[in-house]
Parts: structure tokens; C-alpha cells; sequence
């Protein structure tokens, strides 16, 4: 067995380029998201006693990679492009964002016995990340799991597993709502689907400039040393609570306003790298037995927090006259992210709406911390 923390850094690494090259050869493999490929290519590893189960390396990885890859990530967001949206999909967006909420909370209070027989009494947690995901993306995700302190590897994969399963019963809503819907109710004036109807351009292929590269690090370090700062001399004294990851988010958030910093290139591609890293650190720890005795309940967990998340979102759209077609965008941007949004908008012909959706989406990123942060302390408080 590998002992080396650099030899089991490199193990690590191989087991990142070949999930990505499976992913990018193969077609079944691409079915399945990297992240999944990763974490599994991880625990294959150390099942077979290539790499250990526990190695100070993965606790190292995981207090640096997260908080890395989230500031690289989030100095791209321009918070100004959200009035590129539209009143009717930002509308349409929060009432999403509220049937998460309400998902995640009836959640976690339903199953709450269940939940504890593996998380005890901070089984409140748990609607965190899940809260942060069905709001932003895999971001956020991870990052408020870190910053909960959840821990539990197992647990971990069994979630992220049941994540992507659920993306199958989604896409079935999400094709079958808007030809249900049709016909079926009047669209508000206020409500009509916004008049932006330019395609959203292609993104150029990333330009790895050894000066982007170096000033994304260097501004996402400083961030970090800041954010550890003012949370050890500023925040604690007030409320230690709050976690270092919801500091390094708003400070992160904040330089990414800049012009200047958002026209690096590469933050997303060394983000990517980062949380890849991460997985695979984390499926090293995994157990086997026990993510597969924890995957049904988080199935169902997951099931009751998307379902009212529809009722919500496209029961209110409807009661507020609201367009099924942007309510569906809304649906997407919120529980899938914005990666998916353009192939759902084109292939329902709502090539309008897929510039509106992205943006929005990006805004799921920006909040999705800090409302995955407050529902879970929300739960904990109405004591689920």
C-alpha cells in the first residue's frame, strides 16, 4: 500500500485524467457526470489497498481545494448581468429558489428519525449542501458540505450518486410540464417571457496564459488569507458560527465585480481541477457497504425536496399567471444548473430563453452558499 503523500497525490491525480478521458472517449461513461467517475475511481483505489482509507493528505486536500476552487470559480460571476434576465425569469428564479427551500425543510423534518441513525442530532446538516445544489449547482454543493463540517465520507458519494440519479426523473418533468401545460392556463402580460431573442454566443476555447493562470491563483489565495483573517479577528468574536467558507464566498464575490479579474482566463478549468482532486480524496475514504445502505433514504430525501420544489414553482406560476416555458428555465437553472439550460431551452425551441436561464443560473451560483447555510440553521432551529 501507497504511504507517500506525494506518491498518493500522483495516484490521485491519474485517477482524475482517467475519469476525464473515459468521460470525453466514451459515450456511456459521459452518461454518468466525472464527478461520479472520480469518486468511484477513488474508492476502487483504496478498496483494493492501492492508496489507505485515511492519510493526513485527504484532510490537507480537502481544507485546501474546496475553498481554492470556489474562489477561481466565483471571480467569474458579474453579478450586474442578472438584469440581462428579465423581471419574469428573476421572478421565476426566487419563486424556484423558495420551493427548494420548502423542499429541503419538509425534507429534512419528514425523515429527520431516519436521517439521525447516521448523522444524530446534526441531522439538520444534511439540507444544506442539498439546499445549495438545487439552488446553484455541484458548487455549491460541496462547499457548504465543507463548511458544515459533515464529514462522513460515505455519506458523501451516496449523495453525490443519488444527485446525478435523480437527473433522470427531472428531465422527464421538465420535457413532459411545458406540452401538459399548454393551453392549460393563461399567461399574465406581466409574466410574458422576456424579449431577448439573440443566441448566447460560444464560448472561445480557454486560453491557458501562464499570467491569468498565476494572477487567478495568487487573488484566490488572497482571498483565502484574507477571509481567515476577518473571520479569526472580526467575525468570530461575534458570531463564531458563521463558517470560514461563507467569508471566502462573499470576499470572492466581491473582486469578481472587478473588470479586470473577470477577464482572466482559466478559473473555471483550475476550479474543475481542484474539486476533481477533492473527489477523488474523498472516495478514497469511502466505504462501500455504507454508501450503499445510505443511498435509499437520500433517494427519498432527494425526491421530497425536488417534488415540492415543482409544486412551488410551477403551482404559484401558475396561480400568478406566469409563462410554463419560463417557469421550466427557472426549474432548470435552479435544480441542474447552468450547463444544462441551453440544451433544454433549444430543445423545446426557446432559443430566447436560454441567454435569460444561464444568467440566472449564474446567480444560483452566487447565492447558493448562503441560502444552503440558512436553511440548514432554519431546520436546526424548527428542529428537524
Amino acid at each position: 500500500m501507497i504511504q507517500n503523500p506525494l506518491a498518493i497525490l500522483a495516484v490521485l491525480l491519474g485517477a482524475v485524467a482517467f475519469s476525464v478521458w473515459l468521460t470525453r472517449r466514451f459515450a456511456w461513461a459521459a452518461r454518468m457526470s466525472t464527478v461520479l467517475w472520480v469518486i468511484f475511481a477513488g474508492a476502487i483505489l483504496s478498496n483494493l489497498g492501492v492508496t489507505p482509507k485515511d492519510a493526513p493528505l485527504y484532510g490537507q486536500i480537502s481544507g485546501f481545494a474546496v475553498p481554492f476552487a470556489l474562489c477561481v470559480v466565483l471571480l467569474s460571476v458579474n453579478l450586474a448581468d442578472m438584469r440581462m434576465a428579465g423581471k419574469p425569469a428573476i421572478a421565476a428564479f426566487f419563486l424556484a429558489t423558495f420551493g427548494t427551500i420548502v423542499g429541503a425543510l419538509a425534507a429534512g423534518m419528514s425523515l429527520s428519525p431516519w436521517i439521525a441513525r447516521f448523522l444524530g442530532e446534526e441531522s439538520w446538516k444534511l439540507a444544506g449542501p442539498f439546499t445549495g445544489t438545487y439552488i446553484g449547482g455541484s458548487l455549491n454543493f460541496f462547499a457548504v458540505w465543507e463548511g458544515l463540517e459533515i464529514g462522513r465520507p460515505s455519506l458523501f458519494a451516496a449523495a453525490n450518486a443519488v444527485d446525478n440519479l435523480a437527473l433522470f426523473p427531472m428531465f422527464a418533468v421538465w420535457m413532459a410540464f411545458p406540452l401538459w401545460a399548454a393551453g392549460k392556463w393563461t399567461i399574465s402580460r406581466r409574466w410574458e417571457a422576456p424579449g431577448i431573442h439573440d443566441e448566447p454566443e460560444a464560448k472561445a476555447a480557454t486560453r491557458f496564459v501562464p499570467s491569468s493562470i498565476a494572477t487567478l491563483a495568487f487573488l484566490a489565495l488572497a482571498v483565502m488569507a484574507v477571509s481567515t483573517w476577518v473571520k479569526t479577528n472580526w467575525v468570530d468574536p461575534i458570531e463564531p458560527s458563521v463558517p470560514l467558507i461563507l467569508v471566502v464566498t462573499t470576499f470572492a464575490l466581491a473582486l469578481g465585480q472587478v473588470p479586470a479579474v473577470r477577464r482572466l482566463e482559466g478559473g473555471w478549468e483550475i476550479g474543475d481541477l481542484c474539486f476533481w482532486v477533492f473527489f477523488a480524496a474523498v472516495g478514497s475514504m469511502i466505504d462501500f457497504y455504507e454508501a450503499v445502505i445510505l443511498s435509499p433514504i437520500l433517494f427519498l430525501y432527494v425526491l421530497i425536496i425536488i417534488s415540492v420544489h415543482w409544486v412551488i414553482t410551477f403551482g404559484g406560476g401558475r396561480l400568478l399567471g406566469m409563462d410554463p416555458a419560463v417557469l421550466t428555465i427557472a426549474s432548470v437553472a435552479t435544480l441542474a444548473g447552468p450547463p444544462l439550460i441551453p440544451a433544454v431551452a433549444h430543445s423545446r425551441g426557446w432559443t430566447h430563453l436560454a441567454l435569460p436561464g444561464v444568467v440566472i443560473g449564474m446567480l444560483g451560483y452566487a447565492i447558493g452558499n448562503y441560502v444552503g447555510f440558512g436553511t440548514a440553521l432554519l431546520l436546526k432551529w424548527l428542529g428537524g
